[in-house]
């Protein structure tokens, strides 16, 4: 647990080189069997030198995430180690500098514990990354490294990236939280993007403590919320709720109903999107379209190493013409607006629904579902999974939505919903 191992290390209860041992200790067991990050030669040596390094840095007050290990997705430069995106790319063309998120989080104190797997360039490919649950199923994607390596327990936090469903369906999958900040709210330089529209650095712990932890200290200008009373939940009406296999509408429905026994308001509201779209491909093609704009340059010249899932997409996207993509550009802003003004006119404090509509599939195709997830990171707006639910011994989250900009405010309301849900539980 992230909290207890800040606060050990901060009362010189423990030190940080045991707890390093603990980590390195858990990987040499575990790591075989789930393959979550890249492969590193010498990563013991590596790491018992940066953290000396760290000793040497912090010798007497310890910042917030001292010797704190932290996973990092293979789309995120780190100094020292190569990028590989999954792909068959010269690794030489793809690394670049480390970008501000890094460099805040060396500043804290954290540890670098390795690159996690990722599918290719975040879209789509086979990865070894096993569920920790159950090897036999998917971690889900693209952050599969990222959440599993959590959920394996080998690192108290992992750092992934979302497009369409890439931190939040893994979340679910694995039984590990995951959170979404609101788009922009971390810089994303530093990182090899997939659709810059979309795309936003997110994170992966074992509980909402540990989350609130590392909100607290790397979101920007947080903005600490506390209020007494508990919020209403608005349920999204029609095709959305569709999206869902029927053991995980049933799950849903439980939940409603503790929640509404604990003293939640809950309303069911007609949203203020085309039912279209949702389920239609325009935010797919806007992803590809944006997708064909970042990899033009390394596409031209390296087409033949790309994976035949990513090669497809950036041909699809070329197709896409750039008055179309501005089109999608301002229906961005303009359902971030709609979806606002529908909490005040309904008296909404947090949307809530699954956050898949099944849990983790057996084998290692399908990665996930985007039609749960993909129109609130369309809009921009901080989401989060909490493990509070299982079928057949299989991971399933409840996910969190809350307004742009609210990313305090929505930690703190999870934080309710999960104490209730778990206290119901016991």
């Amino acid at each position: 647990m992230l909290l207890q191992k800040a606060s050990l290390i901060d009362n010189n209860e423990v030190s940080s080189n045991d707890h390093l041992a603990e980590m390195l200790n858990r990987y040499a067991t575990i790591e075989p069997y789930v393959n979550a990050f890249v492969r590193e030669v010498d990563l013991s040596e590596r790491l018992l030198l940066n953290m000396e390094n760290l000793l040497h840095t912090f010798p007497d007050e310890k910042p917030a995430l001292f010797g704190i290990p932290f996973a990092i997705k293979d789309l995120i430069h780190v100094d020292g180690l190569p990028t590989q995106a999954g792909s068959n790319l010269p690794v030489n063309i793809l690394t670049r500098k480390e970008g501000s998120f890094i460099t805040n989080l060396r500043s804290k104190g954290a540890l670098i514990a390795g690159k996690t797997v990722t599918e290719e360039f975040a879209y789509h490919s086979v990865t070894p990354t096993r569920n920790p649950h159950n090897i036999e199923h998917t971690p889900g994607g693209s952050s599969a490294g990222s959440a599993a390596s959590v959920a394996a327990g080998i690192c108290p936090i992992a750092v992934g990236t979302q497009t369409l469903r890439s931190v939040i369906a893994p979340a679910s999958f694995c039984g590990v939280v995951g959170f979404k900040p609101s788009y922009e709210r971390i810089a994303l330089d530093g990182a090899i993007l997939l659709s810059p529209s979309f795309d936003t650095i997110g994170f992966f712990t074992q509980n909402i403590e540990s989350m609130i932890y590392a909100g607290t200290h790397l979101i920007p200008n947080w903005r600490p919320f506390h209020s007494n009373r508990k919020p209403t939940l608005g349920v999204p009406k029609g095709q959305y709720m569709s999206l869902m296999f029927d053991d995980v509408k049933c799950a849903f429905e439980k939940q409603l109903e503790t929640l509404e026994r604990a003293g939640f308001a809950i309303r069911y509201v007609e949203m203020p999107w085309d039912e279209d779209f949702i389920t239609g491909d325009g935010m797919l093609r806007m992803v590809q379209g944006e997708m064909a704009q970042v990899h033009e340059s390394w596409f031209r010249q390296y087409e033949h190493l790309y994976g035949f899932p990513v090669q497809s997409a950036i041909r699809k996207g070329q197709t896409v013409l750039l008055e179309e993509l501005e089109r999608y550009r301002a229906g961005q802003l303009k359902l971030r607006m709609d979806l606002q003004n529908s909490k005040v006119k309904n008296g909404i404090d947090l949307w809530i629904s699954p956050a898949q509509g099944g849990v983790a599939p057996k084998g290692y195709k399908k990665t996930g579902w985007a039609g749960m997830t993909a129109i609130w990171t369309y809009a921009g707006l901080p989401t989060i999974s909490l493990p509070l639910a299982k079928i057949d011994g299989m991971p399933l989250g409840l996910q969190c939505i809350d307004t742009y900009g609210n990313d305090e405010i929505l930690l703190f309301w999870a934080r309710e919903l999960v104490w209730n849900l778990q206290s119901e539980q016991r």
